[in-house]
């Protein structure tokens, strides 16, 4: 998202660590316009987004790329495909590699959680699938926590899942980032085909990038992911983030052909 409106930001920062904090950001639901009966065992597809925010963007990501961004009435709109799609990366990746407030790679219970992996033939989809297991208590509406308290205390959505991920990949050498965006899905707190809020991971491998979601590690289907942003795991609500929670309350999605 574009950081022009920086008052405003701010203003959204302050209202949504004392909102955001106390809600399972899950409870984010989009129902899409229309939806093809298809959509579930395809392996590309294309979704027309709307926003009344003129500054409205999609970031390119490993299940993601925009096909036209056009000035719409009120707003601007969007074509993406949706897939795999596997990014290269045009600069330094050492940032993905970096420690953060929240990722606790300097802790011994990380690095020697890490330290299983090294000799793995497959190293992301085993930390993804470990990951998975670990964390037995899935439970929503728990905010951003760091990496060392998930490991210890196993119970955690997607975020956990997420920033467990981030930490176990990068203290294991693999770069990796947190994705913020939605998931489509069949059912949801009582409700058919729709998008909720849902974090992930990318890992960069053989110099692109992949995607990675340990809440779903053998099951992943690219097509139903929209990224809006990535969180920087160094604070709990970093201004893209919130910026991506407003702009996921305020779209319209319509699947086209």
């Amino acid at each position: 998202m574009k950081r022009r409106f920086i008052s405003y930001s701010i203003i959204l920062a302050m209202f949504s660590i004392a909102v955001y904090a106390s809600i399972p950001v899950s409870s984010f639901i989009i129902e899409p316009e229309k939806l093809h009966d298809a959509v579930y065992s395809q392996k590309e597809s294309r979704f027309w987004i709307k926003s009344s925010d003129k500054d409205f963007e999609l970031p390119r990501t490993s299940t993601q790329k925009i096909i036209s961004d056009s000035w719409a009435i009120k707003g601007r709109k969007l074509i993406v495909a949706t897939g795999d799609f596997p990014v290269p990366e045009d600069g330094s990746v050492s940032q993905y590699l970096k420690d953060t407030p929240y990722l606790n790679l300097n802790s011994r219970e990380i690095r020697e959680t890490a330290a299983k992996f090294s000799k793995s033939a497959d190293p992301v989809k085993d930390i993804s699938i470990f990951v998975y297991n670990h964390i037995s208590d899935k439970k929503e509406g728990i905010p951003i926590i760091p990496a060392l308290p998930i490991l210890k205390d196993r119970a955690g959505d997607c975020t956990e899942h997420s920033v467990l991920t981030v930490a176990l990949l990068r203290a294991s050498g693999i770069p990796a980032r947190a994705v913020v965006g939605i998931i489509l899905s069949e059912y949801f707190n009582g409700k058919k085909d729709v998008f909720v809020y849902h974090m992930w991971v990318e890992a960069y491998v053989n110099k692109k990038w992949i995607l990675v979601d340990s809440t779903r590690p053998m099951h992943l289907n690219h097509n139903r992911y929209i990224a809006f942003t990535f969180h920087n795991l160094k604070t709990e609500g970093p201004i893209d983030y919130l910026n991506a929670l407003s702009v996921i309350t305020n779209i319209k999605i319509r699947q086209v052909d």
